[in-house]
């Protein structure tokens, strides 16, 4: 097992492992694939988990994504972030929305990742990738430098503390498109924890700087299709618009699931309203999306058509390309 680990860790990777025996690396096999690789100690002896990386640029459309995140690709200014559990996608999605940028604007795109999951070979965009442990020591010091690297659009694999936050909002605040990840379980949480890592004298500021530069969050689940191979996604879809930008600026987080689930037409939409279309469009089995709804008596109201805005969401499930692939 250590020639295993010694052929799959760079001798740098090898250091930081040894140092601090938990490490995800990105290793690619020859005539096999890319895989993310997390090697790890158990009872002191070496273990690892892998998980394959599908090959190539990652297309929207097999995604079976709604269409409003596609849209998301468009936007020039701002903070997207995707939330969700380990394995809901929203790797796959970030590479998604790079994809689209790359091959439809002509911007300079920085990624900083750890590991880096996909490779992006720049299209019409000039692209380059950063993996922190070798290309950069940390997520925090590799954002204090990228803003000086003159970038349109900044990719953050994940915001995991207060200085990385606080320069992701500068960043977003000062005219660049930053693209992140949380592990979060919805969009409201997603707020709160931004707004936690800040202490209570800079909340009030750190409230307004987020309310301003909102895009969206998009909080994924992935689940099997109700009949053969496969796996759908529901999302629960929230954009900064004027009401949420101001709900933002003062603190009434509680009100802004209201706002989601009425958010049809702003192409808003709840967890549960995304798992009722999947089960109305038949794509996902009643009990499966029961499982994942936040709410199981909501969802079965939902179900039940007492609640408005499912035949919005309805209609963008049916429109999308539902050709299933593992993400």
């Amino acid at each position: 097992m250590d020639r295993f680990r010694d052929a799959i860790l760079t001798p740098l990777a090898r250091e930081r492992f040894l140092a601090r025996p938990d490490i995800d690396v990105a290793y690619t096999l020859a005539g096999v694939g890319r895989f993310r690789v997390n090697l790890f100690l158990s009872t002191g002896a070496l273990g690892l988990v892998a998980r394959g990386i599908p090959d190539g640029q990652v297309e929207f459309e097999p995604l079976n994504l709604p269409p409003v995140i596609r849209e998301f690709s468009g936007i020039r200014q701002g903070l997207l972030l995707l939330v969700g559990p380990t394995g809901c996608g929203k790797s796959t999605t970030l590479a998604a929305l790079i994809h689209q940028i790359n091959r439809t604007r002509e911007d300079h795109i920085v990624t900083i990742e750890d590991p880096i999951e996909f490779i992006h070979d720049g299209i019409r965009a000039l692209i380059h990738q950063r993996q922190v442990g070798y290309d950069t020591a940390s997520f925090a010091e590799a954002l204090k430098h990228v803003v000086r690297q003159s970038p349109d659009v900044i990719m953050i694999g994940e915001m995991r503390d207060q200085e990385t936050v606080e320069t992701a909002l500068s960043a977003a605040l000062t005219g660049h498109l930053v693209l992140s990840t949380l592990h979060t379980t919805n969009a409201v949480q997603s707020i709160d924890r931004i707004l936690n890592y800040f202490p209570p004298e800079a909340r009030r500021q750190a409230q307004a700087d987020l309310a301003i530069t909102l895009v969206g969050i998009v909080s994924m689940r992935l689940l099997p299709a109700a009949e053969g191979p496969g796996r759908f996604p529901a999302a629960e879809i929230l954009r900064g618009t004027p009401t949420v930008r101001r709900l933002v600026t003062e603190g009434a987080l509680s009100e802004l699931y209201e706002v989601m689930r009425r958010g049809g037409p702003d192409g808003m939409t709840t967890l549960t309203q995304s798992l009722a279309a999947l089960v109305r469009a038949g794509r996902v089995a009643t009990s499966v999306a029961m499982s994942h709804a936040p709410n199981p008596d909501e969802l079965k109201l939902n179900l039940e058509g007492m609640f408005t805005g499912i035949e919005s969401i309805d209609r963008r499930v049916e429109e999308a390309p539902w050709n299933a692939r593992r993400t």
